[in-house]
């Protein structure tokens, strides 16, 4: 009987472990005065601790590439955009077919890049320059990336327009051409 409460308590004191953390756990009752009462700054100080935790491990949840490339949400688009002109410079020579592009989305290999990527992108261990983006504006979240993303696709796609309708108000000639 009281070895069955020693593996009960210690069960539940292990629950309540992986539950806080250790170092959480051995922060907070450092933090909190051993003499009367809880205090308001004790509270503040536990809940501040926290809530800092939750930040952290807040970067390792949430939505990562392998869940948006996923083959039946990639699988449309391969059929209404042109992504095998625009891909085929980054993939293996030869005809790539939409059944290709299914294979290649469900292979081990690519699952574990793209898992490595965002494993990368979340821990901060990436320069988001390369990518045109600007680390101070977009924080280290697959979220965050894709909208870095779009919003550098926009802008590219807006001075193109703004370049062709210059153009296009020269009538497509050079302003020194006039005679």
């Amino acid at each position: 009987s009281e070895m069955s409460e020693d593996a009960a308590d210690d069960e539940a004191s292990s629950r309540a472990g992986n539950l806080m953390g250790t170092n959480l756990a051995s922060e907070i009752a450092g933090d909190v005065t051993s003499s009367g009462p809880v205090q308001l700054a004790d509270l503040q100080r536990i809940l501040s601790t926290i809530g800092a935790t939750d930040a952290s491990s807040a970067q390792d949840a949430g939505i990562g590439l392998g869940d948006i490339l996923k083959p039946d949400l990639v699988l449309p688009l391969i059929g209404t955009l042109p992504l095998e002109q625009r891909l085929a410079p980054y993939l293996p020579e030869g005809r790539w077919s939409r059944d290709d592009f299914l294979d290649l989305l469900q292979s081990s290999p690519f699952r574990q890049q793209v898992e490595a990527f965002t494993y990368v992108l979340r821990t901060g261990q990436i320069d988001l320059t390369q990518f045109g983006i600007d680390p101070s504006k977009y924080n280290y979240t697959v979220i965050s990336f894709l909208e870095a993303l779009e919003d550098s696709v926009s802008k590219s796609s807006d001075s193109k327009s703004d370049e062709n309708k210059e153009l296009s108000s020269h009538g497509g000639q050079d302003s020194m051409d006039e005679s």
